[in-house]
């Protein structure tokens, strides 16, 4: 498959993925869910992928959903909705990026998350599904859905209330105030913190690291330890999104995102 949106290499056993919207701070696309989907799937049971590795290009993460991109990729592509595996993606309670969520969560090998700068909304869940992330010193993580006015979706409440508690994971979802790397690094949130400019470097060594190990047993360990911590996650996926369409039908439903757009703070109502 050829990739717009993202870029994929393949070495050593490790199969790196690096977000490449650079000027939207890889925003994820609905064409982006697509290219992601379809990397998890391909390399989730081909030998020659014993780690994966997610990153960004430019000055972020992943700045979570693309509401632009939504509207204007539905609008542009007529054939959107027939393009291969896109209707089965929609299907089902979860959703499309339901779907990629929950392969994400479910994904048999190790998976590092490179985290070079903002990680919000969305893109801050691409990087909790991760087994493990590395930040730069310049990584932010932020729980963006309060400022748009939606409900946390992508799993980001069962991550984070698995990986920082629930009153700091309240706390991150009710405000939205972003959190820097060090408090990432003592709250949980991230494995290790480095200097922005070694930061692949460091990602690499331990990816190439697991990568030249007993991949069984690695694989077998991070299975049995999923079915301990993340048997929720498909249920709280399915939860989040029950909550995504009750608040669709209030008032406030779509201001955080059209105030986003137009640049300008949101007028809630609290209806």
């Amino acid at each position: 498959m050829e990739y717009r949106d993202l870029i994929r290499t393949d070495e050593d056993g490790v199969t790196t993925v690096t977000l490449n919207r650079p000027d939207v701070l890889n925003a994820i696309s609905p064409n982006l869910v697509h290219e992601l989907l379809h990397v998890v799937e391909a390399t989730a049971n081909d030998d020659a992928t014993k780690v994966l590795v997610i990153t960004g290009t430019g000055r972020g993460f992943s700045a979570g959903a693309d509401l632009a991109a939504s509207v204007q990729e539905r609008e542009a592509d007529k054939d959107y909705d027939q393009r291969d595996g896109y209707r089965r993606m929609i299907q089902g309670p979860i959703g499309h990026w339901g779907v990629l969520y929950s392969a994400l969560g479910h994904y048999p090998k190790p998976m590092i998350a490179a985290v070079n700068g903002v990680s919000a909304g969305a893109g801050l869940s691409l990087a909790l599904a991760a087994d493990m992330r590395i930040a730069s010193t310049e990584a932010r993580f932020i729980a963006v859905f309060a400022r748009r006015g939606i409900v946390p979706d992508t799993g980001s409440t069962w991550h984070l209330t698995q990986y920082i508690g629930r009153a700091r994971a309240i706390e991150m979802l009710l405000t939205g105030d972003e959190v820097d790397a060090q408090t990432a690094l003592a709250w949980g949130l991230a494995n290790r913190v480095v200097e922005h400019d070694a930061l692949m470097d460091e990602t690499m060594t331990l990816a190439r690291r697991l990568a030249s190990g007993p991949s069984v047993m690695l694989e077998i360990t991070k299975r049995i330890v999923n079915d301990i911590t993340r048997e929720g996650l498909d249920r709280q996926l399915q939860n989040e999104a029950w909550a995504g369409t009750r608040v669709a039908q209030s008032q406030d439903a779509g201001e955080g995102s059209r105030a986003f757009l137009e640049g300008r703070a949101p007028r809630w109502t609290g209806r």
